[in-house]
């Protein structure tokens, strides 16, 4: 039997009719896109990667039929047939925060800017370290070539087990670990100098809200870093703990009951959201604020503060998340040529109407 020309297999091998594959959606594969735009595999597979040379005619042509078709490309696939992945994955805390949320888009944009593709995985808010461990193992099945981890919740331990595997970049949560680099805000000095203006208004009585290193890292250091800092200057500190998690409103009660017995005439809280729910609170049980008791936050993000008048500190996200990124794509062009650094980058004080005098 003669043999069939090849070109003539190929062609009745792949002439299922447009219409049926785009019925299939993901199983459309990256040959039929390729007889779509009537153009080889391998040119299919260098426009998707952004390998040249590729002329814009063909690259217009390949784009169209993608679109057409659907056609989503396996990125494990990509992954584990190039050198290495330009997939950067993103651990993110609870995004309804507006600090998370702002980090999260700044990262986006500089990853882009960079040349490079993000994926995020958001583990429901109310779920703690483990729930955050398995959304990194899936990031990692998927072959993405650099972690950024922006959750106060994973500890450090936790991370060794990939730190061989691909490179890791604490980002916006404080890191002391020996072998993952950190780019962080300086929560030490962020504590130091918000309780510096606290003392300065006369307050030598003062509650101070410490959520436990379980329930974040980073608000655990501001809390405690508060505490230290005002006990250093003679002051009374009441330190309100809790190891609530996914409650902000934790605490907020015992702070109420200093507040109503004379015992705190200002109260901190380790970020804006929980002094905005202390400050309705603190409202509906006929407290006025700063005169009865006042109020400091910290993160600076929600908009509109400017209105409230809280008075908090402003933390540098915008830093934070550019040399965050600018870092990881350094360790994901060379992996283990760059020393371990931990970089802390310190916010700016944003004065309000809830810090006053003792009264």
């Amino acid at each position: 039997m003669p043999e069939m020309p090849r070109a003539r297999m190929m062609e009745e091998s792949h002439s299922r009719p447009v219409a049926e594959v785009r019925r299939e959606g993901l199983k459309v594969r990256m040959e039929d896109v390729a007889r779509a735009a009537n153009v080889s595999r391998a040119t299919v597979s260098r426009v998707l990667v952004g390998n040249p040379p590729v002329s814009p005619q063909t690259r217009e042509q390949v784009f169209n039929a993608v679109r057409e078709l659907g056609y989503v490309p396996n990125a494990m696939a990509q992954g584990l047939s190039k050198r290495k992945s330009d997939l950067v994955g993103l651990l993110l805390r609870d995004p309804r925060n507006p600090a998370y949320g702002q980090l999260h888009s700044l990262v986006q944009e500089a990853v882009s800017n960079h040349g490079l593709e993000l994926i995020t995985a958001v583990p429901h808010w109310k779920v703690g370290a483990e729930d955050e461990l398995a959304a990194l193992r899936r990031m990692l099945g998927l072959r993405v070539g650099g972690l950024i981890v922006s959750t106060g919740v994973i500890k450090a331990a936790d991370l060794e087990p990939f730190l061989d595997s691909v490179p890791v970049v604490s980002v916006g949560r404080v890191e002391d670990h020996p072998r993952i680099h950190g780019v962080s805000y300086d929560e030490d000095v962020h504590g130091a100098t918000l309780a510096d203006k606290v003392a300065s208004a006369g307050h030598v009585s003062v509650a101070v809200l410490i959520p436990a290193a379980r329930v974040s890292t980073a608000e655990n250091r501001r809390g405690s870093s508060m505490a230290v800092h005002l006990e250093g200057r003679g002051i009374t500190v009441h330190r309100v703990e809790t190891d609530a998690f996914g409650q902000p409103e934790a605490g907020v009660g015992r702070i109420l009951e200093l507040a109503r017995d004379g015992q705190a005439t200002a109260a901190m809280f380790p970020n804006d959201n929980r002094a905005m729910i202390f400050l309705r609170a603190a409202r509906a049980a006929g407290l006025d604020v700063p005169g009865d008791i006042s109020v400091t936050g910290c993160d600076g993000i929600i908009p509109g503060l400017d209105l409230i008048g809280l008075t908090t500190l402003r933390i540098p996200v915008e830093q934070v998340a550019e040399r965050g990124v600018e870092v990881l794509e350094r360790l994901m062009s060379n992996p283990g040529g760059a020393e371990v650094r931990h970089e802390k980058f310190a916010g700016e004080f944003v004065p309000g109407t809830t810090l006053g005098p003792v009264a």
